[in-house]
Formats: structure tokens, C-alpha cells, sequence
């Protein structure tokens, strides 16, 4: 990876965190679904597995903050006011996790249509 590439992920991790943190704020202390912070994930999220795409290596920084938004998610859907939206944005992103950890993307995943792997 080039030193312009490591710049690139290291600034969407950064805008990357600042919404999971938005996200996380909202449902532990409102117990509201922050809806343009979540929207701001999934356009992140969908960049980030397409950047990590294949990598060997892997930032541990943004597989933790990854993790961590969901466990919290996850923790706190039961005392929100929309617990099965919460539980669902859990959901996306541990599978967001699961994609980077799998070497693919978003786009590798497409409904209804069959994976040959």
C-alpha cells in the first residue's frame, strides 16, 4: 500500500469513527437512532471493505472500533426506543467486520444471486 493509500484510509477511519461514535452516543444517552450518522456508516463502510479488499494486513485500530460500535449497539438495543433498528445497525456493522476479516467487499454480496467461491 502507498504512503497516498494509508493517508486515504487513515481519514476515512478517522470520519469513519466520528459517526460510529455519533451513532453509539445517541443510542446510550437519548436512546435514539441518529439516522444521517448511520447513513454516513453505511457510505463509510461500504468504502472501507472496498479498500481493505484483499489485504493481509489489517489495521487493528479499525477492526476494533469496529467490533466495539457493535457490542456496544448490541448492549444498549434492548433500552432504546427502536430496539430492532439498533439491533439491525449492530448487525451491519459486524458484518462489515466479517467482510474485511473475509478479504471482500460489499459488492461481492449481491441478494439472490449465488456465490461460487
Amino acid at each position: 500500500m502507498t504512503q497516498e493509500q494509508d493517508h486515504a484510509l487513515l481519514q476515512l477511519t478517522d470520519e469513519l469513527k466520528r459517526h460510529l461514535a455519533d451513532i453509539v452516543n445517541g443510542v446510550q444517552e437519548a436512546k435514539e437512532v441518529r439516522t444521517a450518522a448511520y447513513e454516513q456508516v453505511e457510505l463509510l463502510s461500504k468504502k472501507l471493505t472496498a479498500m481493505l479488499k484483499g489485504r493481509e494486513l489489517l489495521p487493528r485500530r479499525t477492526l476494533l472500533m469496529l467490533d466495539m460500535a457493535a457490542n456496544t449497539l448490541e448492549n444498549e438495543a434492548s433500552y432504546a426506543k427502536e430496539p430492532a433498528r439498533v439491533t439491525a445497525m449492530a448487525n451491519a456493522i459486524r458484518m462489515t467486520l466479517g467482510l474485511i476479516l473475509l478479504g471482500e467487499a460489499h459488492e461481492d454480496r449481491k441478494p439472490g444471486v449465488p456465490r461460487i467461491v
